[in-house]
């Protein structure tokens, strides 16, 4: 975890202004509002009458925000070595001191009440007293339980409220940490832990330790309330008190060995939810190329098979719970065995009322800290397992700070001279500090205002030479300088979920003219006056609505924008048709770059013969023992910003986004009809939160998941039967105690009855300890059944969805149903759903018990009931949309993070690190302050209902008085499970949500799909016949009329500009979205009348990137296991890359990096109609006709289409197809086309410089052009 200091890149200025946030209405809050919270109901009245916006939220307090926190932190978590336990210690300690001295002092006024008791029954049933006497008794201990009960409802609810702003601080912390962490990660680290692991660290491992931080003092609470209630119970049964003892700790032991088994089982736990969200992440990442291929079913059934592993251990873990719950419930049963039966039997003692009743108090006060026994050790094992994961991922080495010297670093004044901004002398570069060197022998120099161009084959290290330069390879040696700012254009674009503005500004202001000639430059200009919105267009997520060329020309606009002294340019033209290359080249490259030093990868022949760049070098050339480069000053001056040097890392080899984008951003099919300007450019919609109650049909959902009215009659039966005999035990005691005077004087019949009543009352026990059992293993079992149908059922829809759903949500919003939403299904809801049963059914049962022993004053209850049920309703609604706001503000949070790992090479090379610090903390805020409110709105009903049920403890007397004290403690236990399960329903709610959304057309249709006999299709032939299509409903058409066909086995190529609807074809082809208006048909079947499996699994697409997951090389050839190793081999072979798989020791095996940076190229699948969709636009030239031959041979008899780029790989296809603006100006062989002397390809062609080579090969006749 530790480091050297953070390298002060700062591509840009900080123009950034503090802002002061309004104040916290706290802050002028009176001495009385503070401490009975009245100034938090203006919210909560506020909820009554209108739903809730985040913006009616106050702000954090400035001393709780994130920024503020990780200040104060910073300094004692170096001083501890970096332990967080200790670093935690020092800057909350004085904090939790308090919060201990308040529970302390809760815990002194709860002894009260027993004492009492025994005070008020002894004098009661003293017959010799006077009655003055008696009643003054009775009146002081009541007045004394009222004192103390008041002064212990203040304690907790301070203690509450504190232990909460603790908490709040705690996860800013841990998640502000993690993501700054995340933020430094070398490579090697960074390959170590996939998006799902971070995802669960960010979420679960960080709640696991804060929900145990909420805890800690009960770790010393407990076991001294034990040892003084055990101590006041020697006073009253004297060493009888000792057999109660001993029963404690036998009943901790046996305790301890199942705590030992959930500790394993947590672990194990954890790491099957690991996977199973590893797979969830992957799969939503690359949903679009599972539509593609028809993988929804089996990518759905990995996923549940990950789930159900999973639950298998969710399972046992919750048995084990069950099993240390039923050791500690029945504790208090076995102690008063134990203690009853010693004084009875063996002390001869007889139990008096004050005795019996006395122990009855302080066996129930030692009953609730005994019970939360198997709660606390459970979240301290929970916490021991995170503190483990996130100390060892704050442990894991960060990029070397010091690998790249700057212009302020020593040593480089040999460079200054030379007028040379970037060196490299005898470098040598590997990507893992323990693995094989990628790089040897590097020496390059690079001097002011040059531009060099490198190029090379695919996997010569290109990409890994401008790592290496930026300071992300683990330098084993050498020396790198780079003495001026950096901006950087990766191979594969990282677009953020913003504007295309706001993408290009990337935190700087807007300059209007420099934005403009920037916009020129890029060949963006034509695009932006396509956008619903100009460039405030809304962006997708992972730039999920744009087409590569688009996502390369806005990441080449970002780094232009930058106004830095070197660009490094990783094949930024390789997206783009030829007529933008050589505008982009042109303007751009040799005109708003020509006074900055440009380092360029490309394959382009035109660009590396041109004169006007410096030099064009090889990977080889520069490293392993080639000569020394060093490029020659050219002609144009050398000027730039004097700002500071940045960092970059290549993410191809990290982890970049999923890209293969479904449908380009040009399109006006964003637009929508009947909203504000404002809105029109927007992609990604606000999050829909629903209004009011947690709809019935929730509930129905839920209950008929876990099974319906048997298993619910099941559940109600044993908390009938339990509490059935909870009574008769108590009533058993109670009489056992009024008759034992009475058998006093007969010793003989004394000690039968006494055997007789002990024995009657342990087997009450033990068998409501046993139904304890039953009633949580049935409520788990059941619990889980309804969420994996939840799960499984949620799964199964988003997989299902139309792909426009995953356009307009991010990936943070799936993962957030998929990470706390589904925590909450699997542990909370089954758990607050028994205890409700429970407290109702001990409330009711309570309530008819006082009835009976207090006859007619038993009616004095009812207005406590009332109040209680007016306070829990006044609570449960603003409770309801404050839990409904907090899920909604989390998915922001894990956007930005997710968002952030996928680009964090790319913020640390323009500078951005610091900013984007600052926005995961405003996130963080903006979902903390509505944990806050939460807080408080808890609060506030809590206190009164403490107060409530504190004001009846010393009502009535025996056994009449314990059960007043059960209806009022159960009656707090029935309003809190309410307002919880009001509040923790959200989590269904929110998962029923995407259970219900728009689904795509079956898989498969019955009556249309072709017979299998048929083996269609057979031919390969397609016709649009008037094919108009859109990506949204009203949206603009991107495809217009489009008419013509393809004979089977033809191979077409498909060109056009940026936008002219090229990949929109393929995605019309593939039913992404339905057809506007018009048919396609394959050898005659309307494709729109099938099945969407029967049509797709007959297709293939070879995307720009493919989509691999990270997994051995033979489940990304073969994921579902159909073909045998010979086959894959064939394969491997058919595409070039058999010699590099059998190089590594593992074979099939090797591993595949998430996101699949380990290879260039999809590795091609057989298929009777194959679409390549720019497959080769990003690698070099003799690969391309490399793969271009494979691709002849291969499907020689397939129809292919392929969309291109560089014509020279269609020059030789039968036809091609020429799109422009959505419509279809050409159709005819390469030959033909050119020989008209004009058009839209011979253009393309012209530009290119493909003419002259095209007539020399073919010997074409051009047409003279007028």
């Amino acid at each position: 975890m530790a480091s050297a200091p953070w390298r002060n890149y700062s591509t840009f200025q900080d123009n950034s202004s503090k802002r002061h946030p309004p104040a916290h209405p706290q802050s002028s809050a009176s001495f009385l509002s503070r401490i009975f919270l009245s100034w938090v109901r203006p919210l909560m009245l506020q909820a009554h009458r209108q739903q809730l916006d985040a913006s009616d939220v106050w702000p954090l307090r400035p001393s709780i925000q994130a920024n503020a926190i990780i200040q104060r932190f910073q300094r004692p978590l170096n001083d501890q070595n970096q332990s967080l336990p200790r670093a935690f210690a020092r800057v909350f300690g004085f904090q939790f001191f308090l919060t201990g001295l308040t529970m302390f002092v809760s815990m002194l006024c709860n002894l009260v009440g027993p004492m009492a008791l025994n005070r008020v029954v002894s004098a009661l049933s003293n017959t010799k007293t006077e009655e003055e006497n008696v009643m003054r008794t009775a009146a002081v201990w009541v007045g004394l339980v009222f004192v103390a009960q008041v002064v212990q409802a203040m304690a907790d609810c301070y203690t509450g409220l504190q232990n909460e702003v603790t908490a709040i601080q705690c996860i800013s912390l841990l998640k502000t940490l993690l993501y700054r962490k995340m933020m430094k990660l070398s490579a090697s680290s960074r390959k170590k832990k996939s998006t799902g692991e971070l995802t669960n660290m960010y979420t679960a491992d960080c709640e696991s330790l804060v929900r145990t931080a909420l805890v800690v003092h009960q770790m010393w609470l407990i076991p001294l309330q034990i040892v003084v209630v055990s101590y006041m119970l020697v006073r009253v049964l004297n060493v009888a008190a000792f057999a109660g003892i001993a029963v404690i700790v036998l009943m901790l032991w046996l305790n301890h060995l199942v705590s030992e088994k959930m500790h394993t089982l947590q672990r194990e736990l954890r790491r099957n939810k690991d996977k199973r969200m590893k797979k969830v992440t992957e799969a939503f990442k690359a949903v679009g190329i599972i539509k593609l291929n028809a993988w929804e079913d089996p990518i759905s059934a990995r996923i549940n098979a990950a789930r159900e592993t999973e639950l298998h251990s969710l399972l046992r873990m919750r048995i084990m719970t069950s099993l240390s719950i039923v050791l500690l419930w029945g504790m208090p049963v076995f102690i008063s065995i134990a203690a009853f039966g010693t004084f009875s039997v063996v002390l001869h003692r007889d139990l008096t009322p004050a005795i019996v009743f006395t122990s009855l108090a302080l066996f129930l006060l030692i009953q609730a800290p005994l019970r939360s026994i198997t709660f606390i050790i459970s979240m301290i094992i929970q916490c021991n397992v995170a503190l483990e994961r996130i100390s060892s991922f704050l442990h894991m080495p960060e990029l070397d700070a010091s690998s790249v010297v700057s212009i302020n670093g020593s040593y480089v004044d040999r460079f200054i001279a030379k007028d040379v901004i970037v060196a490299v002398e005898d470098g040598e570069f590997a990507w893992d500090k323990d693995g094989l060197s990628l790089l040897t022998n590097v020496n390059l120099e690079v001097k002011t205002g040059d531009f060099l161009v490198i190029q090379g084959t695919v996997g010569c290290g290109k990409s890994s030479l401008c790592s290496a330069l930026l300071g992300e390879m683990e330098k084993r040696k050498g020396t790198v300088f780079v003495g001026g700012s950096v901006a950087y254009c990766s191979q594969q674009p990282w677009i953020q979920n913003m504007t295309v503005r706001d993408n290009i500004l990337f935190g700087r202001p807007f300059e209007r003219k420099r934005y403009d000639k920037i916009m020129d430059a890029c060949a963006l200009s034509s695009d932006l006056q396509s956008l619903p919105a100009s460039d405030l267009t809304e962006i997708g997520e992972r730039g999920i609505n744009l087409s590569g060329g688009q996502q390369a020309r806005i990441a080449l606009a970002r780094a232009c924008y930058s106004n830095a002294n070197i660009y490094i340019l990783d094949s930024p033209l390789s997206a783009v048709d030829a007529i933008v290359q050589n505008e982009i080249f042109q303007k751009c490259l040799l005109g708003l770059l020509r006074h900055k030093t440009v380092i360029l990868i490309t394959h382009n022949p035109e660009i590396i013969a041109s004169s006007h760049i410096t030099r064009a070098v090889t990977v080889d050339e520069v490293a392993f023992g080639g000569s020394d480069v060093t490029t020659q000053v050219s002609t144009s001056d050398s000027t730039g910003s004097e700002e500071a040097v940045n960092e970059f890392s290549d993410e191809a080899a990290l982890a970049s986004p999923v890209k293969g984008s479904l449908h380009p951003l040009m399109t006006k099919s964003l637009s929508f009809s009947g909203v504000r300007d404002d809105e029109r450019g927007r992609l990604i919609q606000d999050e829909e939160r629903s209004d009011g109650r947690v709809s019935r049909h929730v509930f129905e959902a839920y209950y008929y998941a876990v099974g319906g009215l048997p298993i619910v009659a099941a559940i109600l039966f044993s908390q009938m039967l339990w509490q059935a005999l909870q009574i008769s035990s108590d009533f058993w005691l109670s009489s056992w105690s009024n008759d034992a005077a009475t058998l006093g004087k007969e010793a003989a019949s004394a000690n039968a009855h006494t055997a007789y009543r002990l024995g009657v009352y342990a087997s009450l026990g033990l068998l409501a300890a046993f139904m304890v059992f039953g009633r949580t293993v049935i409520v788990t079992i059941y619990g889980i059944r309804a969420a994996r149908s939840l799960f499984d059922r949620m799964t199964h829809s988003l997989m299902h969805a139309p792909m426009r759903f995953f356009d307009a949500n991010p990936i943070g919003r799936v993962l957030t149903r998929y990470g706390g939403d589904v925590a909450a299904v699997d542990v909370q809801i089954p758990f607050m759903f028994g205890t409700l049963v429970a407290n109702a059914f001990s409330v009711g049962c309570s309530l008819a018990t006082a009835a009976f022993l207090i006859q007619w004053k038993g009616l004095m209850l009812l207005p406590v009931i009332a109040v209680y049920l007016a306070v829990g309703s006044f609570y449960i609604s603003p409770a309801r949309e404050l839990q409904r706001l907090s899920k909604t503000t989390q998915a922001p949070v894990l956007n930005h993070m997710s968002e952030s790992v996928d680009g964090a090479s790319v913020v640390r090379a323009f500078g951005q690190v610091e900013r984007f610090f600052e926005t995961s903390s405003a996130k963080l805020d903006a979902n903390h302050k509505i944990w806050y409110a939460q807080v408080l709105l808890l609060l506030v009903v809590t206190s009164s209902l403490v107060l409530l049920h504190r004001q009846l403890n010393a009502a009535i007397i025996g056994l009449a008085f314990s059960y007043s004290l059960k209806i009022a403690a159960n009656l707090e236990g029935i309003i809190r499970s309410l307002t919880r399960i009001e509040t923790v329903m959200i989590s269904p709610e929110r998962m029923q949500e995407y259970i219900d959304i728009e689904q795509e057309a079956p898989g498969r249709v019955k009556m249309m799909d072709p017979s299998a006999q048929l083996d269609w299709p057979s031919i390969g032939s397609i016709a649009f016949d008037k094919v108009s299509f859109r990506y949204k409903q009203n949206g603009e058409l991107v495809l217009r009329n489009l008419s013509f066909t393809v004979n089977g086995g033809q191979k077409i190529g498909i060109v056009g500009r940026t936008g002219a609807g090229k990949s929109s074809l393929t995605m019309a082809l593939f039913r992404i979205s339905e057809l506007a208006s018009g048919s396609i048909s394959i050898d005659g079947v309307d494709v729109g009348r099938i099945g969407l499996k029967s049509l797709r699994e007959k297709l293939s697409i070879i995307p720009q990137t493919p989509v691999l997951f990270k997994g051995p090389l033979r489940e990304y050839l073969d994921p579902f296991d159909e073909f045998e190793d010979e086959r894959l081999w064939e394969s491997i072979r058919e595409v070039g890359l058999d010699e590099r798989v059998a190089e590594d020791e593992s074979k099939l095996m090797m591993i595949v990096e998430e996101n699949g940076e380990n290879f260039s190229v999809a590795l091609l699948r057989h298929s009777r109609i194959v679409i390549f969709d720019e497959a080769t636009a990003a690698i070099d030239h003799e690969t391309d006709q490399k793969l271009q031959r494979v691709i002849r041979t291969a499907f020689a008899n397939s129809t292919v289409l392929t969309i291109a780029h560089r014509l020279d790989t269609i020059l030789d296809f039968d036809r091609i197809l020429v799109l422009d603006g959505g419509r279809l100006v050409e159709f005819a062989s390469p030959a033909e086309l050119v020989s008209k002397g004009q058009g839209h390809f011979f253009e393309l062609m012209r530009e290119g410089g493909y003419l002259d080579r095209f007539k020399q090969q073919g010997n074409v006749k051009v047409a003279s052009v007028a």
